[in-house]
């Protein structure tokens, strides 16, 4: 017999473990669940006896509902979500880590995992056996059941979070504790532990349980001789598959948790009471942390749930609403503000879409909605310029982008490394907004006069020529001062026109005045020109704000990173800075290059225009919330309002677009508010840790929390205790003929998606 099989074994039918017989193994990296699982059931009904699923990485439903009391199923790697749902009979043994939702509403079989355990473990669970050979996480037992002669067992190897056994109906659970923790065995959190409990037992080794810990409903009694012979099989059982010694686990203190009567919370189960609390269910999706920090509004959840049920090409025209770079942008040069905020990072590590918007560069068709008659000039074809007209000719109408530079993308065509941002990378979506209709006018710089004139031949005008001049620090010897972006202009055009960049001279010695991303690639084109790394410092008034990665790799070149250092006065020769105590230093440098700030050029608008700008030279809109400006058919947007990142304008440039389109129909302009998921709704705790080696990216969804963002896992329509929730589709339905307002769906939605309300 293959493993080490426990002696139940051989009480399964004949030859129902395959004894002897060679496994049918399946490779199962970079197979998509929904395949991986048709397989199985295909092997299982072709009458396989022993599976072995190898290289799995968070592939969900595994074994789920699989009817085959014969059938082995063992998986090695990490398993996802619902791991032996409905499973009826068969065998399935896991040789890593398991994730959430392990056995629920099991009917019979036994699963073994030797590793950990996730969240809501045995939800429902009315028969067979489940052994966890480590800890697992908050809920496990909810709702255990038993009916007749099935009593489904679980045996947990170490210790839980809270709300263990939480609703139990029947069953034994049993902690095991092996390691003899004295605290946090049972969670820590104010009745929680067995709270509404109403049948079964909770059995918890070598633990003085607190009193606080014990929920409503439930209480603390010795297990006696006849708890410990009961459970005793359990325990050995449990022990033979974890090569464990039994005798010493048994031997120690034992106490067992029971109702303390009938059914705690009968008042507010259907049909035992007439009254309701006065509440509903409310079923809204709010923002996710990762969508709440992408300034573009990039809705990553939903791109992920999407993903999550093999939706691919919805997934990808999700994306293509929101954002007309979604390759370069998300793919390359984001600074990624969604894996900064993205929950998941506090457990192991973020869910990685930098990486995953680069596997999808598969191109959509998109057309626009409808053909409008009005036309729409847009100045200026960076970021928000781009986004801008993308958006608008998705709506139908005619978009000219005129542009001073020879190719369009703004700051990111003339200056971002194309180490960062290959040529042909940005040229892709480039022409995807090009094959939308939106017609470009490139090296043309738009004068008082021709702004006069497009505003005869347009119905409105976006303004979004951004900030290229470079505002110098006001020093003494400013003269020895050159503007970073000046340079690196240079350098890409030199470049992309296929000459030599080298003539432009820098000396041997240079410094680098601020340390932002656009620092960081003029820092890198000054390496390609020959500098040596240990010869050029960086000076900033602050921790720069750069890339931490990128910062990183230059740092271990030899790069030398200042802060806080202020800049004093410069010369042929190098710089003043003091240092924040004030403190006197002299850097040589043959080249000082300042990336700190630049300003926009407006002298072609209307004076009416004009007058709307700050010191620095910055449009003031009179409404954060509006990009218009004192001409009713003019808009102003992207760096030309205040330095932005590229993330920044793109989302910038379609909120724009949205109340150009608002006035163009004469309707008024609402924007958009979203409604971010408050963090005591992030649940990071009922994740499983793993290694990102060990993470397929195209299974990056499966680790996803989801937060705020519903996946349809029926969770909620399971647990209602008066059937009152359904669901057809995206749509859920609450008969309130039926709803008590009890609040178990709420608590059951691990999105946080489910709210209580007033009626």
């Amino acid at each position: 017999m293959t493993g080490n099989y426990p002696s139940w074994a051989s009480n399964m039918p004949e030859n129902s473990l395959a004894e002897g017989s060679s496994p049918v193994v399946i490779d199962a990296g970079g197979i998509y669940y929904r395949q991986l699982n048709e397989q199985i059931r295909r092997l299982a009904c072709n009458g396989a006896r022993h599976i072995v699923l190898k290289g799995v990485r968070g592939q969900r439903y595994l074994g789920a509902g699989l009817d085959s009391p014969g059938l082995l199923l063992q998986i090695y790697g990490v398993p996802g979500e619902d791991l032996g749902f409905n499973l009826n009979g068969p065998v399935i043994e896991v040789f890593g880590h398991g994730q959430n939702a392990i056995a629920n509403t099991m009917d019979s079989g036994r699963i073994i995992v030797h590793g950990l355990g996730g969240d809501a473990l045995a939800y429902g669970m009315r028969g067979g056996r489940l052994f966890v050979r480590d800890d697992v996480g908050y809920r496990v037992g909810i709702h255990m059941k038993q009916y007749r002669e099935k009593v489904p067992v679980v045996v947990v190897g170490g210790t839980s979070g809270d709300y263990l056994g939480e609703y139990m109906a029947g069953g034994i659970l049993i902690l095991l504790n092996r390691k003899n923790a004295r605290e946090m065995v049972a969670g820590n959190s104010d009745k929680t532990l067995a709270t509404g409990i109403h049948g079964g037992e909770i059995y918890i080794y070598g633990y003085n349980i607190p009193p606080y810990l014990l929920g409503i409903g439930a209480r603390v009694q010795s297990a006696g001789c006849a708890g410990r012979k009961k459970i005793e099989p359990f325990v050995r059982e449990f022990c033979e598959y974890f090569n464990l010694e039994a005798g010493a686990l048994l031997n120690r203190e034992l106490v067992k948790i029971v109702p303390l009567g009938s059914r705690p919370f009968a008042k507010i189960y259907y049909p035992s009471y007439p009254a309701d609390t006065g509440l509903k269910p409310e079923h809204v999706e709010r923002t996710s942390p990762c969508e709440a920090g992408c300034p573009a509004g990039v809705p990553t959840g939903r791109f992920l749930r999407y993903l999550r049920h093999g939706e691919v090409e919805k997934a990808v025209q999700l994306l293509d609403e929101v954002t007309p770079l979604r390759y370069s942008c998300c793919g390359f040069i984001c600074p990624h503000l969604c894996m900064e905020n993205c929950t998941r990072g506090k457990v192991d590590f973020s869910i990685r879409t930098a990486e995953l918007a680069k596997r999808f560069k598969n191109e959509l068709k998109i057309e626009a909605e409808q053909k409008r008659p009005e036309k729409i000039a847009v100045i200026g074809a960076g970021p928000a310029g781009l986004s801008a007209a993308y958006q608008l000719a998705r709506r139908g109408y005619g978009v000219a982008v005129f542009d001073e530079g020879e190719r369009p993308g703004g700051k990111i065509y003339q200056v971002i490394s194309r180490k960062r941002l290959p040529l042909e990378d940005l040229e892709h979506d480039l022409q995807g907004i090009e094959k939308l209709g939106v017609e470009f006018a490139l090296n043309t710089r738009v004068d008082a006069p021709m702004f006069e004139k497009m505003l005869g031949d347009y119905d409105y005008v976006v303004v979004a020529v951004g900030a290229h001049k470079p505002l110098l620090p006001p020093v003494k010897g400013k003269e020895y001062l050159r503007g970073g972006l000046d340079f690196l202009k240079e350098y890409n055009r030199l470049l992309q026109q296929n000459n030599d960049p080298s003539n432009i001279k820098l000396g041997e010695k240079v410094v680098v005045v601020g340390g932002g991303d656009a620092a960081v690639d003029g820092i890198e084109a000054v390496l390609e020109l020959g500098v040596e790394p240990r010869k050029i410092t960086v000076i900033d008034v602050k921790k720069p704000s750069a890339n931490a990665q990128e910062r990183g790799k230059l740092e271990r070149k030899g790069v030398r990173f200042c802060y806080p250092m202020f800049l004093q006065e410069a010369s042929g020769e190098g710089v003043f800075v003091n240092d924040a105590m004030g403190q006197r230093e002299f850097i040589p440098a043959d080249t000082i290059l300042v990336f700190i700030n630049e300003q926009p050029v407006l002298d072609f608008l209307p004076q009416e225009i004009r007058k709307d700008r700050d010191q620095r030279g910055f449009y003031i809109h009179e409404s954060e919330n509006s990009f218009r400006t004192a001409h009713p058919r003019v808009s102003v947007v992207g760096d030309v309002q205040g330095p932005g990142l590229v993330t920044t304008n793109i989302g910038r440039g379609r909120q724009c677009a949205l109340e150009v389109h608002a006035l163009l129909l004469g309707k008024e302009y609402i924007p958009e508010v979203k409604q971010p998921l408050e963090s005591m709704y992030l649940r990071p705790q009922r994740a499983v840790p793993l290694k990102e080696e060990d993470v397929e990216i195209e299974e990056e969804f499966d680790r996803c929390l989801h937060c705020g963002v519903c996946v349809q896992c029926d969770d909620c329509v399971n647990a209602c205790p008066r059937q009152a929730l359904s669901r057809d589709g995206e749509k859920f339905t609450v008969d309130l003929s039926r709803c008590g307002g009890c609040g178990t769906c709420a608590a059951t939605c691990l999105g946080g998606v489910i709210r209580m309300v007033p009626r």
